[in-house]
């Protein structure tokens, strides 16, 4: 009997501790802008050197980087105190022409400012289409110092930093699935199952069509002949915005956390991935509201139609959170 009422109090003290950690946790918002769509892409607008130009959010890239016309039109000064620029590599590493980072005097996502920011450049071309207007991409580098929110349908991409949150945290009330993530070489990617096989899959804002490697294990023994022919074609903004045509194929079944879909075709194209089959782009995101946790490596999708309220409080935010070197 005694061992019973400690097994139970031991029980009752976990759920104590877990809701008080749950009431503790608050989230402080450092910004929130407008998430608009910019051709097949989605861009905020941030403020460089004071003026507003739209950049795309992209977690596929390893870096926050502006397109070298936007850093010569606005005369930014180059950084030498740094290494010799590398290469900035796309899909299927493709590499971008090199140049030197810059220093930017102001670079603003809404409230969130970064003052002298050494900022690398790249000759991005996204060919005739309106991305071309984007004057750079919204990278890891960035993005992974924080909570957030993609809202595509409510249209706002927001930051958050926790606050005695620890563990247990959870950002919203209501329906929606939990995805953890790997987060290596300023890349996140989640298991992505093609016919029971595991492919690891970047999660990637700033591809517009979700794709497979031609290499992946779930592809070895199809024949090519069993892959169709596309009329879609993958581009690279970081080689000129030329492109490439693609296949497809259909594969019985495809599951990404507690969604399976059933007799689904996935493009395929004939690139290598260190590390990686798949690559999860907006075809998939842009029909979800998304909270990737960068601090504790989880992604957490909500069906649009479902919209989840926020599990906890927003504190006042910190001048110290504002103010980014």
């Amino acid at each position: 009997m005694t061992r019973s009422l400690c097994a139970a109090f031991g029980f009752c003290a976990w759920i104590f501790a877990l809701a008080h950690a749950a009431a503790a946790c608050s989230l402080i918002k450092i910004a929130e802008m407008p998430l608009t769509a910019l051709g097949n892409h989605y861009a905020v607008m941030a403020n460089v050197a004071n003026q507003n130009k739209p950049m795309i959010v992209d977690t596929g890239s390893a870096v926050t980087l502006l397109a070298s016309k936007t850093t010569e039109a606005l005369k930014l000064a180059e950084d030498y105190s740094g290494p010799p620029p590398k290469p900035v590599l796309g899909i299927g590493q493709v590499s971008a022409e090199l140049h030197r980072n810059v220093i930017v005097p102001t670079l603003a996502f809404g409230a969130l400012t970064f003052h002298d920011r050494s900022t690398v450049v790249a000759s991005l071309d996204f060919g005739p289409s309106p991305e071309n207007a984007a004057i750079g991409l919204l990278g890891d580098d960035i993005l992974s110092n924080y909570d957030v929110e993609f809202d595509f349908l409510g249209g706002s991409l927001t930051f958050y930093d926790e606050f005695e949150c620890y563990d247990t945290f959870l950002p919203w009330l209501g329906t929606y699935s939990t995805l953890p993530f790997s987060h290596r070489g300023a890349k996140i990617s989640v298991d992505l199952f093609l016919d029971g096989e595991r492919s690891p899959a970047i999660v990637d804002t700033g591809n517009n069509k979700s794709f497979v490697s031609r290499t992946a294990s779930a592809l070895w023994t199809v024949r090519n002949d069993a892959l169709k022919n596309t009329r879609w074609r993958s581009t690279s903004p970081l080689n000129g915005g030329t492109t490439s045509p693609d296949q497809k194929y259909k594969f019985d079944k495809i599951r990404i956390g507690d969604e399976v879909f059933t007799q689904e075709y996935m493009n395929v194209i004939p690139v290598q991935l260190q590390g990686i089959s798949a690559n999860l782009g907006l075809d998939y995101w842009k029909n979800r509201k998304l909270w990737i946790s960068y601090p504790n490596n989880l992604i957490f999708i909500s069906k649009l139609f479902s919209s989840p309220k926020l599990a906890y409080p927003i504190k006042a935010n910190s001048p110290h959170a504002l103010a980014k070197n």
